[in-house]
């Protein structure tokens, strides 16, 4: 989920708009979340005892969208592999050379699948930004691990992904939803939103973040009706309040994001200062499921 998070830095003296600060904006998105409770169904523990396959664009998507609910899974016998699409060498360009990261990235994904539970992890390494120059060949792997795996579910990031901020993840879904066209067997789709958040009043206004800029998120906000959408899209959920200290435990493997390594750089804690890393510590997660074949 990394490729915007690259330069973070605050600015402070910002102007104060109404719900967008603490506590009042913690307050607005922790409501919100409860309607959507209220709202949405909950997946039952006996439906998670289903085989899965789950794509993750970037090493720490996985953590951040679905990885309470794979440890839920692997708690009741499930077998969940990962395949990770792109190498995440972009987020820290100009900070680190490429190879180097993704060879930081590539051991970091290891140590978190194991804190997760992952059975096995799969690594196609396409060039991280550059997904979508890359689609037929990334479909053609996705198809022969869908033969081998034979999942009974395949977790993808939300269709509706913001493509400036998410374009590895839109591509993501869209090569793994063409895979599953000729693979033609029935498979349950969950949907997890990541780069999806980032509107009002999951987050406030002022990103504190460039590349993110206010307008980036004002865009997203009108595109989500509000935030209407997620109440919309996002029918079913996960309780993961039992295992959010280990979710919490897999993100922090992920330390290229998740710790501030030297001076210049970024992590997503960062990103509107914290609120959008809260999106993922909430005790629910969601998702859009769909069947097809």
């Amino acid at each position: 989920m990394d490729t915007q998070t690259a330069h973070c830095a605050s600015t402070p003296g910002s102007l104060k708009l109404p719900f967008t600060s603490s506590p009042h904006k913690r307050a607005l998105s922790d409501l919100c979340r409860y309607l959507m409770t209220l709202a949405s169904n909950e997946i039952a523990t006996t439906e998670l005892s289903r085989s899965a396959l789950v794509f993750s664009p970037h090493p720490d998507d996985e953590s951040l969208g679905c990885g309470g609910t794979i440890i839920k899974k692997k708690q009741v016998g499930a077998t969940v592999n990962l395949v990770h699409m792109t190498d995440g060498s972009g987020s820290h360009r100009g900070v680190i050379s490429a190879l180097e990261l993704r060879e930081i990235r590539a051991r970091e994904s290891v140590n978190a699948a194991r804190v997760l539970g992952v059975d096995h992890t799969y690594f196609l390494d396409f060039e991280d930004t550059r997904l979508t120059e890359n689609v037929g060949r990334a479909t053609e792997r996705v198809v022969e691990i869908l033969r081998k795996e034979k999942p009974e579910e395949v977790f993808v990031p939300h269709r509706l992904e913001p493509m400036r901020q998410a374009a590895d993840h839109v591509a993501t879904t869209a090569i793994v939803l063409a895979a599953l066209d000729e693979y033609r067997t029935r498979v349950t789709v969950w949907e997890y939103p990541v780069w999806f958040w980032l509107h009002w009043p999951w987050v406030g206004l002022r990103p504190q973040c460039p590349p993110i800029k206010a307008r980036h998120i004002a865009r997203n906000t009108l595109h989500s009706s509000f935030g209407l959408r997620a109440f919309k899209e996002l029918r079913r959920y996960v309780d993961i309040a039992d295992v959010v200290g280990q979710k919490r435990a897999a993100l922090a493997e992920h330390k290229s994001q998740m710790t501030k390594l030297m001076p210049d750089w970024s992590t997503l804690n960062q990103v509107s200062r914290g609120q959008f890393l809260d999106c993922f510590y909430y005790r629910r997660e969601f998702f859009r499921l769909s069947v097809i074949g």
